[in-house]
């Protein structure tokens, strides 16, 4: 029977954190990847991951990458038999890029719940149909052999850019129909970028960024609150304050007073 070890679902390591396993791992490593990065192999090749790129990595095998910005990741370490594996014909070691990606996920966010919830009855025979479930899907894919989404690769640039001048300049009046027009996306499928590259929607990232950018201001006894949440970017100052409340427990004179 499979065993697992460890996993993580949709886990957040420190920002351009390094793994670094030059004698890998006793159990097999299987990974999904969420955030761009970077991987070496024993043989000296590196290779640049796009979010959606996995690997199988067997035991004993080295273990090199590092995200290139924000670092998340879904993965789960597993024991198992070696004739169990090689029934699969995977392709170990080697990035590969799944069609079906949603469905990996789900099986990797499922090994996970029963990882956590120990006292469910048959969790070990429930994890292993999971695991064995997952292999399957990973030979699949293997087998469909598709490529890295370049394009992906350009739209990762060009929106880390702009992403950048938003958050940097928050109190513009930034909009959707803005961002989707500078990037030649339509709405949905700037949704589904953001959400891919940075985990959140764009508007929820701006307001956070004001609120930040607030929070600084109010630090200055020199300026009224009014004064901060305008130059924060908030141009109604009724829904600043409840944001405020909402988001920090207290209002803004409260919040300056305990500063």
């Amino acid at each position: 029977m499979i065993q697992i070890e460890y996993c993580g679902y949709h886990t957040h390591n420190p920002d351009r954190e390094l793994i670094y396993r030059p004698s890998g791992t006793a159990s097999y490593l299987f990974l999904l990847v969420l955030s761009p990065m970077n991987f070496q192999f024993s043989d000296r090749s590196s290779v640049h991951a796009l979010p959606g790129a996995c690997i199988l990595y067997e035991p004993g095998t080295y273990q090199h990458y590092q995200a290139e910005d924000r670092f998340f990741n879904s993965y789960v370490h597993f024991f198992s038999e070696k004739t169990i594996i090689e029934q699969y014909n995977i392709q170990l070691n080697t990035l590969f890029y799944p069609v079906n990606t949603e469905e990996i996920h789900w099986l990797l966010k499922k090994i996970y719940q029963e990882f956590l919830n120990r006292q469910l009855p048959y969790r070990e025979a429930l994890s292993d149909l999971y695991v064995h479930q997952l292999l399957i899907q990973a030979a699949r894919e293997q087998l469909q052999k598709k490529e890295p989404n370049r394009q992906y690769q350009n739209i990762y640039h060009e929106l880390l850019s702009i992403r950048g001048q938003m958050l940097n300049s928050c109190e513009q009046p930034w909009c959707i129909d803005q961002l989707c027009k500078i990037l030649n996306l339509g709405k949905s499928q700037l949704y589904k970028y953001y959400n891919t590259y940075f985990h959140c929607a764009p508007m929820d990232e701006l307001i956070q960024a004001r609120l930040q950018k607030v929070c600084f201001l109010l630090t200055n006894d020199a300026i009224t609150i009014r004064e901060a949440a305008y130059e924060s970017g908030f141009q109604n100052i009724n829904y600043f304050n409840r944001l405020f409340r909402k988001t920090f427990g207290c209002t803004p004179g409260e919040y300056r007073k305990n500063k």
